[in-house]
């Protein structure tokens, strides 16, 4: 094996993914991350080239290429919205043991455009050190498990509305665009109206780890705050589709959400002009590659 090293690696090149790769690609992402099938892996490909297409974006990642041979690679999903600054979520991130040491030039031919905000939701605990070696900060580390239903207080005359919002109340375009793609993606989205405007939701439904609970995760939402300052109209909402726990992700325990607080859950790291706030999770990997990829196993 090791005579074979410097022979491929004369001819490994960084390139983008084509379509062409899925079924390879599938497959060496199934041995990178074995907790989920070359099927699996295969239909995430899909959304993701689907999503690329659909939205304009330059492309769905990067792989190594070693004379015809995928040995690594790096998913890239781009979130393009009219009016907001672009943002890439880095994902997936795997090169094979024998071509390792040239993992890093992945991440850096990924990350070369500085308008660009690179974000990654779910680095691995081997990588936090070295991604953030390569510039990347930590923006959050930790999750609050709540019980929207137990929110106190609500906005008079507020109410859900779902699909578009009434014509006669106030909507961030740039927020009429998030809803729409995700509703399209599966996700669970609705407008909550108080005071002449109307603020967005998204949440997916998420499995806790080493659980079999399924909680709605909360991928988008309008403002920091917003959650709790409806949570209870919300809580109804999701109680009706079979869900009494949000998960949201916070540096701190939300003030007015009841439910435990994870301290360094699940943190996710920012490099670039503007991190996400909190509540955002648009045009991630989380909404992308699909429900069903989060479903079975977390």
């Amino acid at each position: 094996m090791s005579s074979a090293i410097p022979q491929s690696a004369a001819r490994l090149r960084c390139r983008r993914i084509v379509a062409d790769d899925r079924p390879a690609l599938a497959a060496l992402l199934a041995r990178g991350f074995p907790a989920r099938s070359v099927a699996e892996w295969d239909d995430a490909l899909g959304r993701l080239l689907a999503h690329a297409v659909e939205t304009g974006a330059p492309h769905a990642g990067l792989v190594l290429d070693a004379g015809g041979e995928l040995v690594g690679v790096l998913l890239m999903v781009f979130g393009i919205v009219p009016g907001r600054p672009t943002r890439c979520n880095l994902s997936s991130w795997f090169v094979d043991d024998r071509f390792r040491g040239y993992a890093s030039l992945l991440v850096a031919s990924a990350t070369r455009d500085k308008a660009v905000t690179y974000i990654n939701i779910s680095p691995a605990p081997t990588t936090r050190t070295t991604i953030e070696a390569q510039g990347f900060r930590r923006y959050v580390a930790g999750l609050q498990v709540a019980v929207p239903l137990l929110t106190r207080g609500s906005e008079p005359g507020m109410r859900l509305v779902a699909g578009e919002p009434p014509a006669d109340v106030e909507a961030d375009a740039a927020d009429r665009a998030v809803m729409r793609a995700h509703a399209r993606m599966g996700c669970l989205t609705v407008w909550c109206v108080a005071g002449g405007r109307a603020h967005a939701f998204v949440f997916q439904r998420r499995r806790i780890a080493g659980h079999r609970i399924t909680v709605a995760y909360l991928l988008y939402c309008s403002a920091e705050g917003d959650l709790a300052r409806f949570g209870r109209a919300l809580g109804w909402f999701l109680l009706r589709r079979g869900l009494l726990l949000a998960m949201v992700d916070a540096p701190a325990p939300v003030a007015g959400l009841v439910g435990p607080y994870l301290p360094g859950r699940m943190p996710k790291h920012a490099k670039g002009p503007q991190a996400p706030h909190l509540g955002d999770l648009a045009f991630t990997e989380a909404a992308v590659l699909g429900e069903a990829f989060w479903l079975k196993r977390d």
